[in-house]
């Protein structure tokens, strides 16, 4: 008689019973990579619970791939000291280093922070903005037109930045964006406002020197003076060094 049947042992002579074998392992990397890929672009979150659940889904989460095009709308975008080297911090860095626009936004804007928020933090808010994060732009767009900052080539880095978000129809949106950051206790900042009209950079400008009332900005085409008034709107919302 053989031996009671089990796996991996032998029933009978020479036959034996494979051991098991997880179906969801027969599927390839590549395709559990896009699926993490989808579960990470609408909700981080739900990505660290199929994590917690799934080995196989854990290898294939890890991936530059799905940090790349993970939502980072579930992470705050100033983190305060409680939040450093938790998961979300680790994945927040993860994701940057995989060139996800919005994380590369994220770690710029804790930089700033950083930096006394001086305008010459800026250099990972201009990878975040080449990237194609659209606050990103125009907040590098509103720092380049500061008065005193940079030369020729950054106000028209500037404008073409400020321009895309225009014809993206992002423009309120940003203000929003902002104005409810730098009304964050962890930034401190201070709102002022310059009131001081504005003076066109561009050669071809209709307008020929002042923009005008800065309240006002419905009658100006140039987008150039367009860019020059948004500082005024930025400015009433943040305090520079």
């Amino acid at each position: 008689m053989g031996k009671k049947v089990g796996y991996g042992r032998r029933k009978g002579k020479g036959k034996g019973v494979p051991p098991r074998v997880c179906p969801l392992t027969l599927l390839p990397r590549e395709i559990w990579e896009r699926i993490a890929a989808r579960v990470a672009s609408a909700s981080i979150q739900d990505l660290f619970n199929m994590q917690a659940t799934c080995k196989v889904f854990l290898d294939a989460a890890r991936s530059s791939a799905v940090y790349k095009v993970a939502s980072m709308a579930e992470l705050p975008v100033v983190f305060g000291y409680a939040l450093e080297d938790c998961p979300e911090d680790g994945f927040l860095y993860r994701s940057a280093r995989a060139g996800n626009p919005a994380a590369i936004f994220r770690v710029g804007i804790r930089e700033f922070c950083w930096m006394g928020r001086h305008v010459a933090g800026v250099g990972t808010l201009l990878e975040a903005a080449d990237a194609g994060d659209v606050q990103a732009r125009y907040m590098c767009a509103m720092l380049l037109l500061t008065p005193g900052v940079g030369d020729e080539a950054d106000a028209g880095r500037a404008v073409e930045m400020y321009a895309n978000v225009l014809a993206a129809g992002k423009i309120e949106l940003c203000r929003d964006f902002f104005g409810q950051l730098f009304a964050n206790p962890l930034i401190g900042v201070h709102p002022s406002y310059p009131g001081k009209p504005v003076v066109c950079r561009s050669s071809v400008c209709p307008t020929h020197g002042t923009m005008g009332a800065a309240n006002d900005s419905s009658s100006v085409s140039c987008v150039h003076c367009l860019a020059e008034f948004e500082v005024l709107h930025f400015f009433s919302l943040f305090t520079f060094r």
